[in-house]
């Protein structure tokens, strides 16, 4: 379970450093324009410094691709013009494994050149492959020959000066550690390549350092820089009719199509040798070609491209090559000839159009017209020579097969005498053999017309004794078959009418009985319920009426103990619910309006009684009469 979880977080933190180093980093965002400048970038023809230099190209800058591999460069270099539409982007041999290679380039870059404004240290390798160098390659590639290649063109970069140095180096120079007594023993095995590996790029780290500290103030600056993650190969595979893996977000997957495209290149108005305007139509039918070298040049020249940009490419390069040819032949010999038109123009377009990756399957004329109607003038005199033969072969042969025809009438005519003859004597011997043969038939007939009628009414004799036979099976059939459905009647009438009816009777017996029961049942339930109902209400009314006659006894003790203090007390408790009856119409009344003449107590004392008169009823009944509104206003006016 460990060593699974172990896994699954190898694979995600894999995932993420190729998601934000591959997919996530963020683009350079400046925009300032480097015309009239110069760069040099190694290790350009792939991978990290042919991006750079494309953008370089981008913003107008003169880039030098510093490279090896002089097929690889000059082919980078036509990519890189074609896609950034800079033609200021020229390839120069370079070697860093080899000083020699490096003093050349520096001679022959500052001999041609005139500026060098940024130079940038991107070759580099991370294996020194199946070699056995005496010197560390690594340390050479990396390291040495940038440094070398960097104090060769310094003077340059300081007379073009504010100008720049950088050096692509990596983060695995944290794990570098320069041990100069190993700089000159060969590199042996994956481990000593990764050592040396990081100590170059440690060197890288401090050269930079190094170097911007010496040059500061001259206007040139050094930089080292981590590029992060990338895939920097080109390497290429070409795969039809078959499959190959490709590394999720790292593989770059792209289709073209290998299905045959038809094409109808149309050439107007073109002139003939003879200047005659024709135009003409034909049918190509092309393809990609599958093998390996072929199929390169193809993806080379059209990967990303759909079909029809494709088509359009081919179609006007065939187009191109027709008109050439209309050019140089005459009208006769197109028209006359077409295959041999078509075939020529199809072997002069091939090569061109192979040299795309594309092959022409066929390529026929369609049509071929004018509009000075010089093809159908060019028809005419051959229509007409035709037609006079057509009419003189006509008439010779109607000659000659008149001539015939009389020969074969009269030929038909002595046959014919002959055979009616024969047909007379055949016909005369027939009718005579035909009497003989009548005569013989009709004695047969009539004797065989006898015994057929006499053996005719035997055998009717005994088929009608057969009927009667039959009628008496039948009859005695009949009899057994009425008796039999007489029984069956019977059953039946039993079954669907007698059986069904006891079943009903003992059905509605039993409901009968059931709802008897029920009824019986539900009367004895209520009068149960009633019977209870009637004893608990009793029990209830007696427990009452003792309650309330003790109450009674207890109350009329109490009267007779207490006397007046008891009639008093009754006072007392209902003395409450009497003060809310009368106070409750004085709720609704807002103000009472008492005139008196001068000198009249009236108003003095019924404002005392107001005054006095709240408290004292809250002492006696606890009901306080000051929240109403009147009573309120009444005592509040007093205050």
């Amino acid at each position: 379970m460990e060593a699974l979880l172990l896994g699954a977080g190898l694979l995600l933190g894999a995932y993420v450093l190729v998601y934000y180093n591959l997919v996530k980093a963020p683009p350079c965002g400046g925009i300032a324009s480097l015309r009239g400048r110069t760069a040099v970038v190694t290790g350009a023809n792939s991978g990290i410094g042919k991006m750079t230099a494309l953008e370089l190209a981008r913003r107008g800058a003169r880039v030098v691709l510093a490279c090896r591999s002089r097929e690889r460069g000059e082919a980078a270099a036509f990519d890189l013009r074609q896609e950034s539409g800079n033609n200021e982007i020229i390839f120069m041999a370079l070697d860093l494994a080899s000083l020699a290679s490096v003093r050349a380039f520096a001679t022959a870059f500052l001999s041609s050149e005139p500026r060098l404004d940024i130079l940038i240290h991107n070759a580099g390798i991370s294996s020194c492959g199946g070699t056995r160098e005496p010197f560390n390659l690594l340390l050479r590639v990396n390291h040495i020959g940038p440094f070398l290649l960097t104090h060769l063109l310094l003077p340059r970069l300081k007379t073009c000066a504010p100008s720049r140095v950088v050096v692509v180096s990596s983060a695995a120079h944290q794990r570098g550690r320069l041990d100069f007594t190993r700089l000159d023993r060969p590199v042996v095995g994956w481990r000593q390549e990764l050592r040396a590996y990081a100590d170059s790029k440690l060197a890288n780290v401090l050269f930079a350092r190094e170097l911007a500290t010496q040059l500061e103030g001259t206007g040139v600056t050094c930089f080292a820089a981590h590029p992060g993650g990338c895939c920097g190969s080109d390497y290429k595979q070409y795969v039809f009719g078959g499959w190959a893996w490709a590394w999720w977000c790292i593989s770059d997957t792209q289709r073209i199509s290998l299905e045959i495209m038809t094409l109808q290149p149309r050439c107007e108005d073109v002139e003939t040798a003879e200047g005659v305007a024709l135009t003409v139509t034909g049918v190509a039918q092309v393809k990609i070609m599958t093998e390996k070298e072929l199929l390169a040049v193809a993806c080379e020249q059209f990967l990303g491209k759909n079909v029809q940009d494709i088509k359009n490419v081919v179609l006007q390069t065939l187009e191109g090559h027709l008109r050439s040819i209309l050019g140089t032949l005459t009208v006769e010999q197109i028209y006359q000839d077409r295959d041999q038109f078509a075939k020529l123009v199809r072997e002069v377009a091939a090569p061109d159009v192979g040299r795309m990756g594309i092959e022409i399957l066929s390529f026929t004329i369609k049509d071929v017209y004018d509009k000075v109607d010089y093809l159908s003038s060019l028809g005419k005199t051959q229509t007409a020579v035709v037609q006079r033969d057509a009419d003189i072969g006509v008439a010779e042969a109607e000659r000659d097969a008149g001539i015939r025809e009389a020969e074969c009438k009269k030929e038909m005519l002595d046959v014919k005498f002959m055979a009616d003859t024969k047909i007379a004597d055949s016909k005369r011997a027939f009718e005579l053999q035909k009497s003989a043969f009548s005569e013989e038939v009709n004695i047969k007939t009539a004797e065989a017309q006898l015994a057929y009628e006499l053996q005719g009414a035997r055998e009717q004799q005994k088929i009608r004794q057969e009927e009667i036979e039959i009628e008496i099976v039948q009859r005695k059939k009949q009899i057994a078959v009425e008796a039999q459905e007489i029984l069956r009647t019977d059953k039946e009438l039993i079954a669907t009418v007698r059986r069904p009816a006891e079943a009903e009777a003992h059905r509605i017996q039993q409901i009968a009985e059931g709802e008897k029961v029920k009824q019986v049942l539900l009367a004895q339930a209520e009068a149960e319920k009633i019977r209870k109902i009637g004893e608990a209400e009793a029990s209830v009314i007696e427990a009452m009426g003792k309650a309330e006659a003790e109450r009674m006894k207890l109350k009329a003790e109490a009267y007779q103990k207490y006397g007046d203090s008891a009639k008093m007390a009754l006072v007392l408790e209902a003395l409450p619910q009497i003060a809310a009856k009368i106070a409750a119409p004085l709720t609704k009344v807002d103000e009472i309006v008492i005139l008196s003449g001068d000198n009249n107590k009236v108003t003095s004392e019924v404002n005392r009684l107001l005054a006095e008169l709240p408290a004292s009823v809250h002492a006696l009944t606890g009901v306080d009469l000051s929240k109403i509104p009147l009573i309120k206003k009444a005592t509040g006016a007093q205050v």
